[in-house]
Order: C-alpha cells, then sequence, then structure tokens
C-alpha cells in the first residue's frame, strides 16, 4: 500500500515538474514572441523615418540614431541598414534603395499623366510614375555638339531635307517635318507648333556598353503641345499619320499627346494625355532606359529613393559566463 502511494506521488510530481515546464515554456515562447513583435514594430518604424527623412532633406539625414535602433545610410552604394539591438536580440535589415529617374520609367511627369481610360503597358520595372520636377536640359551642350542648327520658322522638311544624322537643333515656330528617317539622331525643338506628319522614323545612337544615352526628341518650350503621330489639319491641308516609330526618349516641357505609333520610352513631359493604349517596346530597347546626355550630371539631382531589394537577419546574443 505505501509503494502505491508513494508511486502515486512520485507521478503527481513528475506531472507537475512537466506542467510547470510546459507553464514557462509557453510563457517563455510568448515573452519571445512579444519581444520579436516590439523589434519588428522598432525596425519598420525606423525604416519609415529613414525613407521620409531621404526623399524630403538631405541624404545624410538618413544616417541617426533612435533608442535602441540605429539607421545608417550608404551614399556611394545606395544601402539603407538599420539595425534594432534589444531584449538581448539583434536584427538587422539592409535594402537596396538604388535612386529612380525619369529616364528608368516609360512614362513619367512633373503633373499629370492623363490616361482618357488608356492602358499602358511597359515593364514592371519601367511602370509609369509622378516626378516633383524635370530634368533640367543643357542646351549648350546640344549646341555644341549639333551637326546643323536650323533658325527657320513657317517651314517644312522632308526625308529629303533631312538627311546628316547627329544631333539637329530646331529654333524656329511652327515648323512641320513630313515622313523623316533618321536612324543615328537626335531632334532638338526650341519654339511652339511642331507638327509631324506621314510616317517618322526617329532612332536615337543606341548606347555602348554602360555609357549615358542620346535622347531622340527635345522640346525644350514649356508651353508647347507636341501630338506623336499628328495626322490632322496642318496649314489648310489634311494629313493621316498612321504612326511615328520613334527609339530613345522623347522629352518634353510643356504638352505631350500620344495618339499612336511605335515608341520604345521613356517618355517625360510635364502633362502627358493618353489618345488610345500604348504598348512600349521597353524590352526591345531596354538600352534607352538609362541616364540621358544633355542633362547635367545625373548626381547633382536629388533623386526619389525606393526600395529595390533587401535582405535581412537576426541572432541572438550568447549569455556571458
Amino acid at each position: 500500500m505505501l509503494v502505491a502511494v508513494l508511486m502515486v506521488f512520485v507521478v503527481f510530481s513528475f506531472t507537475g515538474v512537466a506542467m510547470l515546464n510546459v507553464s514557462y515554456l509557453s510563457v517563455h515562447s510568448a515573452m519571445e514572441t512579444s519581444q520579436n513583435i516590439r523589434n519588428q514594430f522598432a525596425m519598420e518604424s525606423t525604416l519609415n523615418k529613414a525613407l521620409w527623412r531621404i526623399n524630403t532633406g538631405a541624404d545624410s539625414l538618413a544616417t541617426f540614431n533612435d533608442g535602441a535602433t540605429q539607421s545608417v545610410y550608404d551614399t556611394t552604394n545606395n544601402v539603407l541598414t538599420i539595425n534594432v539591438d534589444q531584449f538581448d536580440m539583434e536584427q538587422e535589415v539592409m535594402i537596396d534603395l538604388s535612386e529612380d529617374t525619369h529616364f528608368n520609367r516609360s512614362i513619367a511627369v512633373s503633373e499629370t499623366l492623363v490616361e482618357n481610360g488608356n492602358a499602358v503597358t511597359a515593364d514592371e520595372d519601367h511602370r509609369s510614375r509622378e516626378f516633383d520636377f524635370l530634368p533640367t536640359v543643357d542646351l549648350q551642350y546640344f549646341t555644341n555638339h549639333a551637326v546643323a542648327i536650323h533658325n527657320e520658322s513657317w517651314h517644312r522638311w522632308d526625308t529629303e531635307d533631312l538627311t546628316q544624322e547627329g544631333i539637329h537643333i530646331f529654333s524656329g515656330n511652327l515648323l512641320r517635318l513630313d515622313n523623316i528617317n533618321l536612324n543615328n539622331s537626335t531632334l532638338v525643338f526650341t519654339g511652339r507648333y511642331i507638327f509631324f506628319t506621314g510616317e517618322n522614323t526617329i532612332n536615337a545612337p543606341v548606347p555602348a556598353d554602360s555609357a549615358d544615352a542620346m535622347p531622340a526628341l527635345i522640346f525644350t518650350n514649356p508651353h508647347v503641345t507636341f501630338i506623336v503621330a499628328e495626322g490632322g489639319w496642318v496649314w489648310g491641308h489634311h494629313y493621316e499619320s498612321t504612326g511615328d516609330h520613334i527609339e530613345g526618349a522623347i522629352y518634353c516641357a510643356g504638352n505631350l499627346i500620344l495618339r499612336n505609333g511605335e515608341l520604345s520610352g521613356p517618355v517625360i513631359g510635364r502633362v502627358i494625355a493618353l489618345d488610345d493604349d500604348f504598348d512600349f517596346l521597353d524590352d526591345e530597347h531596354n538600352e534607352y532606359y538609362r541616364w540621358n546626355k544633355g542633362f547635367g550630371r545625373r548626381d547633382s539631382y536629388d533623386w526619389p529613393k525606393q526600395i529595390h531589394r533587401w535582405r535581412s537577419h537576426s541572432w541572438h546574443h550568447r549569455a556571458e559566463s
């Protein structure tokens, strides 16, 4: 009888110890989970603060300490590192914040993209975006490298008039280009009332290796409105356009209307309106989606930062003996 009682006592003892152990593990697990959540909250809060600072002020503002959390921004490699060290745990995330520019996008506007119910088809990396400014055209750069400067107004050019490849600058107003075919050129317009009629092919030079690209078309006048694949009435005559083929960037300080045609992109403007669906040839001509010459130095602008990819890891501190 005594042996039986002792056995029951031993069984209850082990059961009690086991229950206490389970209870301890549950409490410890719950505490660890709570601490992990608090660490993640601290990391996300610091990340949001760093991103806000870096996009509203100097890049150096993204480097700071906030209690147990540290934020460090590497301006050379565009990498933001957030470290949280508390509760005997340390967590760290490294985030690639490569700078995003207008020339990375199929369509980039500084004010408004008017879709009119139409869709833009482009690679996800080249999806449309709104910026709060436009890059500044260095007109002197294009003037210094121009093969021809055309000062006429009320003038028409066709494929026989423009055969020399290179940079062409047009300073006049009321200009019409009809059935132009240039395969290694950049056209710069400083005036207003520019019309493309017929079927025009304008291809910018293909950049070599990692060199900056050259744009295809530039309109520097902020009051200009240019229509890709114009058609319609021009100087009292009706001209149908089945579509322009333009490879290379199109930059317009004023308004752009995309009516039809084949475009590689990027297309950059203050206001851009779509008159039809546009399927950009960005996959076939990805070489144009890089910084373009004639817009100053890329690093002279304060570009918006965005998260491209990240890497995270965490570890527990070893208890000191």
